[in-house]
């Protein structure tokens, strides 16, 4: 009796560590789809949908896969009221096909639910302020409009964030509601904000440093006793941080120490920079050939926040020396005044000139512009058509510049624009009368994920009665690298009887890129390239074109070009080679 007992155990045995060994080996693959759903809600409901973290894996068992599965309802309705669907009919099927597993859902969604009122208060001393005023209108939250989740977290979020901008420390949602009525298929939105009371700047505070402390009170766009704006604060970070003088700078509003009128102080700690740095650059391009500069900077001389610095670059056809003292302006961070000499030797094989100039400018931060406005006086040395000449000109210009992108050193979209005007005059130091304007643009604009357009052109005009005697550096010259690919540099433009290019009163080139990036960091691309230095305006363009490669270097766009030009003195196949951002 005994022994049959024993033999019944183990057949028993072997029955249930077959089936578990059925359940746990050879289960195959688990293939999930889905249908009836696309874009946004097709992608949350993978995201949410348990069982499709199994698509295309290795299945776990068969008691695993079927809780999963039965999950699914669950899962998907998660999914899809986010984006207001709260009526929707779902078929699922799950099957086993070998060992592999099959699971469909086809999903088909009733109306998004509209929303029904939507009702915002604001209280506490926010009820005065006129950024409050209209608070529905700066949100997306509509009656009749479908209910997006996303919309209603975006409102709530406005809302704070317009109270921290605007100094509402202690502001706080009183009630924030979103009622769901399926029996009227309507969404209801009630937020009650109470702003609380709002803050003014105390005193701003500096720790000792370097500069004398009324130079850095110049850095404070605002006064003891505003209205608090976390822009404002960020902006006086941001303006220290971003000039020379600071290596460390910290703005920290003390909340702790706020005073019975709701003033608070303003504390900036900062480090200073490193009193002075030098910068060497080599490189190469096929318009300079192989180039070196040096630069020094000494960020400051004094406690006033004087500065100065020093530039030489030596290249086959150009050498120059400079040097500026800079004094910081009314906002140093925005302002700045610049003592400023120039030398330079420039000998191409059509020019040959030797400059010295000295002058002084203001340079200054426009809304996202910047602006130099300078007086400069210059005498040149230069030689056209084997006659030497001597030429002085006192020169007052204006320039306004201004640069969009998010990245210079990689650029998917932005522009940059440029407008210069000087000019001279025969009764002020000059050897003759002489008005010039320049206006010059460029653009970036990504086309999709791989291609990108980029487009510039330069416009100059010149008025003088007596043009011939106006020097090379104010003459216009097209060709080369950064003009018309397909020429040499500063190779298009009026002749002299000897052939050489002696520069024209007017300018006009233009540029039509398309790139394509066929592997990280890599582009292709292909371009046109049309303008012409004239003295007539009704002169022919010259036109090139042709094909490069760019690599995105850690240093820059580093740019390879075979341009062709199509007109004289253009080239049958020139290499034009260039390192620089793209704006």
């Amino acid at each position: 009796m005994r022994f049959l007992a024993s033999i019944v155990f183990i057949a028993a045995y072997c029955l249930v560590a077959s089936a578990v060994a059925q359940e746990n080996t050879g289960n195959g693959t688990v293939y999930v789809s889905i249908s009836g759903v696309d874009g946004r809600v097709a992608n949350n409901v993978r995201s949410l949908l348990s069982i499709h973290a199994l698509h295309e894996q290795s299945a776990p068992g068969a008691a695993r896969v079927r809780y999963l599965h039965n999950l699914a309802h669950r899962d998907i309705r998660r999914a899809v009221t986010p984006y207001g669907h709260y009526q929707f009919e779902l078929e699922s099927t799950l099957e086993q096909r070998g060992s592999d597993w099959h699971a469909h859902y086809d999903i088909r969604l009733g109306p998004a639910i509209p929303i029904g009122t939507v009702s915002i208060e604001i209280q506490g001393e926010a009820q005065q302020d006129d950024a409050f005023r209209n608070i529905r209108n700066q949100v997306n939250l509509r009656s009749g409009a479908p209910l997006r989740h996303s919309n209603y977290e975006n409102a709530k979020s406005r809302i704070r964030d317009i109270a921290a901008e605007r100094g509402y420390f202690q502001a706080r949602f009183v009630k924030q509601e979103l009622r769901i009525d399926l029996d009227s298929y309507l969404a209801h939105v009630e937020l009650v904000f109470d702003s609380g009371p709002r803050y003014r700047y105390g005193k701003v505070t500096f720790n000792e440093g370097h500069l004398d402390e009324d130079v850095l009170y110049r850095f404070v766009v605002f006064e003891q006793g505003d209205h608090i704006s976390s822009t404002e604060i960020l902006e006086l970070q941001q303006g220290m941080a971003g000039t020379d003088y600071f290596g460390r700078v910290e703005v920290q509003p003390l909340w702790a120490e706020v005073d019975d009128d709701y003033q608070v102080p303003i504390s900036v700690n900062f480090e200073p920079n490193n009193r002075r740095y030098y910068r060497t650059g080599i490189g190469y391009g096929t318009d300079t050939g192989p180039r070196i500069s040096f630069d020094v900077n000494q960020r400051w001389v004094n406690s006033r926040g004087h500065r100065v610095n020093g530039q030489i670059q030596l290249s086959e056809i150009l050498r120059s020396v400079g040097a500026s003292y800079i004094i910081p302006g009314a906002r140093p961070q925005t302002d700045q005044y610049a003592i400023r000499s120039l030398y330079r030797d420039e000998n191409t094989s059509n020019t040959e000139s030797e400059l010295f100039r000295v002058g002084v400018s203001w340079q200054t931060e426009l809304t996202r512009t910047q602006r130099v406005i300078a007086l400069d006086w210059q005498t040149e040395r230069d030689v056209i058509d084997g006659v030497s000449r001597r030429s002085d000109f006192l020169l007052p210009s204006a320039s306004w510049t201004r640069v969009h992108t998010d990245n210079r050193m990689d650029v998917d979209r932005g522009f940059r624009t440029n407008l210069t005007v000087r000019g001279a005059s025969r009764d002020l130091m000059s050897d003759t009368d002489f008005i010039q304007g320049t206006l010059a643009g460029k653009f970036v604009h990504r086309m999709s994920e791989r291609v990108r357009i980029l487009g510039r052109s330069e416009v100059g005009l010149s008025a003088s009665e007596e043009f011939s005697r106006i020097p090379t550096s104010l003459r216009f010259y097209a060709g080369g690298d950064n003009s018309v690919r397909g020429y040499g540099y500063r190779s298009i433009g009026p002749r002299s009887e000897s052939g050489d290019a002696v520069g024209a009163r007017h300018l006009v080139t233009g540029s039509i890129e398309a790139d394509y990036e066929f592997r990280t960091n890599w582009r292709f691309a292909v371009f046109t390239d049309a303008g012409n230095a004239f003295n007539d305006l009704d002169e022919p363009f010259k036109v090139g074109a042709g094909f490069g490669f760019r690599w995105q270097s850690p240093v820059g766009p580093i740019r390879f070009d075979l341009a062709h030009g199509f007109s004289s003195p253009g080239d049958r196949i020139r290499l034009h080679l260039t390192i620089g951002p793209d704006l």
